[in-house]
């Protein structure tokens, strides 16, 4: 019995892998994972469990410049997989699932775990179709936001799981901002969406009493630092890539965590992301677009202010200022406190189908 955990990034950007490794390692199953880097070209390196293919295939690329380093990325994959002869596969998200597709329906039915944390390529029917019949063919199939619903085929193979791996100690005690001099709102994670940010920016450009941080990686078509040089604004700060373990530090000088993606596309407006348990676990009020399912989630739990960023600036600014003003903090700790147990009811339920995965395997190999 041997497992794969196929990734489509770097064990950072997966912080969710976490619940199948500790499943598998208190069970004594033998597995490994496959990471992509997609910012370094290299031979694939393999160190302890974990391959590492590295081809570069940057978020933001020209989707017909993505199709070499995607073909690269299959055909390395695959190989791994005849060399390792896993038996079982968790693929996470449908990319490479899609990619390596035949191989999943040929000799892994029922014995891989599809899981899935972003739209990606699904506006596309001959996409859709291959995504029906991965999950259809999986054992199960997680989603992280029950958003993905609206675009994915009704099956009964399809549970939650939330995108919560983190194991920080969580945040107890919450400061009072209404006398504070400066509120900090953080974008944590990979930068993007380059439109809404500018128009999340204006809101508070050289505002004395905000600041600005974006810490992360950016994508190519995301030069957020630019526009602000070119527009000399001054209270923005970037502070480039962070390592996962930096979170309860960098969440200490944040006040509001900044999840703005706007509403024009399924891919924003159906996923509920990392930020979002950033939020609960550390106790900071997220700031989400309107029209968008994580907007919905916010505003039904109390964890933190919705807005519309296409709005007149004065009058987003206003609702801002009033939800600062108004603030309570001990009710947004009772709400996240609320929100993680469903969060955690939830996960609880997916690790038992993980651990009715693995003995169904132990039983096919006793056969």
């Amino acid at each position: 019995m041997k497992i794969g955990l196929i990734g489509f990034s770097t064990r950072n950007y997966i912080p969710y892998i976490e619940y199948y490794e500790n499943i598998f390692k208190s069970n004594n199953i033998s597995y490994e994972c496959i990471f992509w880097d997609r910012f370094n070209n290299d031979n694939t390196k393999k160190k302890s469990n974990e391959y590492t293919i590295h081809v570069v295939c940057k978020p933001g690329m020209n989707k017909l410049r993505k199709i070499f380093p995607m073909y690269k990325f299959k055909m390395e994959l695959e190989r791994i997989i005849e060399k390792e002869q896993y038996t079982h596969l968790v693929v996470l998200t449908t990319v490479p699932g899609v990619l390596i597709w035949k191989k999943l329906l040929a000799g892994f039915k029922n014995k891989y775990i599809l899981d899935i944390r972003d739209y990606s390529y699904e506006k596309y029917s001959w996409y859709r179709k291959i995504v029906e019949q991965l999950i259809a063919n999986s054992y199960f199939t997680a989603i992280s936001s029950n958003g993905f619903k609206t675009f994915l085929p009704q099956s009964d193979k399809i549970i939650t799981c939330h995108n919560i791996g983190n194991k920080f100690s969580e945040e107890k005690e919450i400061g009072d901002l209404k006398n504070k001099e400066k509120i900090i709102i953080g974008f944590v994670g990979g930068v993007r969406y380059f439109d809404e940010n500018c128009k999340f920016i204006q809101i508070f450009a050289n505002n004395p009493k905000y600041q600005l941080y974006y810490i992360g990686k950016r994508n190519l078509d995301c030069d957020l630092e630019g526009y602000c040089k070119r527009n000399n604004i001054k209270n923005v700060v970037f502070k480039g890539d962070f390592n996962n373990a930096d979170k309860p530090e960098i969440y200490k000088k944040i006040d509001f965590i900044n999840s703005v993606y706007g509403n024009k596309s399924l891919e924003v407006t159906t996923a509920l992301p990392n930020r979002l348990y950033d939020g609960i676990l550390f106790k900071k009020p997220i700031i989400a677009s309107e029209g968008t399912y994580l907007g919905e989630v916010v505003d039904e739990y109390g964890l933190g202010i919705v807005v519309d960023i296409d709005a007149s600036i004065k009058l987003t600014l206003e609702q801002f200022d009033g939800y600062v003003k108004n603030l309570d903090r001990e009710r947004l700790k009772k709400h996240c406190e609320s929100f993680k147990k469903i969060v955690f009811n939830e996960q609880d339920i997916f690790v038992k189908k993980i651990n009715n995965f693995i003995q169904t395997k132990r039983v096919q190999c006793k056969r």
